[in-house]
């Protein structure tokens, strides 16, 4: 598995696009991850959305987020945890629920690459 993480905008689809290459791979959700097409890649983005309108626990997030992923699954997350932390008692809730599925996505991962800006940094593994 393999996870790319940044800011919103900051170039993110646009890198795994160059790398995996639009026909290999299947560019989709977790709420529609499980339409994937046999033999390609399984690139899954907004997962801080999915937690956001979803009513599941960390526990079965985990286990969702544990049993979708693969070789050759690629995780994109939006980095919301940085910066001033909201005042409301919600959106910190979020903030906290994908720290913690963040932390288990980039120890079970084989890579980490962060994107600053189009600029990629391999924070884990090997590209």
């Amino acid at each position: 598995m393999h996870v790319v993480i940044g800011g919103a905008y900051n170039g993110k689809t646009d890198y795994v696009r160059r790398w995996i290459g639009d026909s290999s791979a299947y560019f989709c959700t977790m709420d529609t991850a499980a339409t994937a097409k046999p033999g390609k890649s399984l690139v899954i983005s907004g997962l801080h959305e999915w937690l956001m309108t979803t009513d599941i626990t960390e526990i079965e997030a985990s286990n969702a987020v544990r049993e979708i992923s693969g070789p050759n699954t690629v995780f994109i997350l939006t980095e919301i945890g940085r910066g001033i932390v909201p005042l409301d008692a919600q959106q910190r809730e979020l903030r906290d629920r994908c720290g913690r599925l963040y932390q288990q996505l980039f120890t079970e991962a084989t890579t980490v690459t962060r994107i600053w800006y189009g600029i990629a940094q391999t924070i884990k593994g090997v590209k």
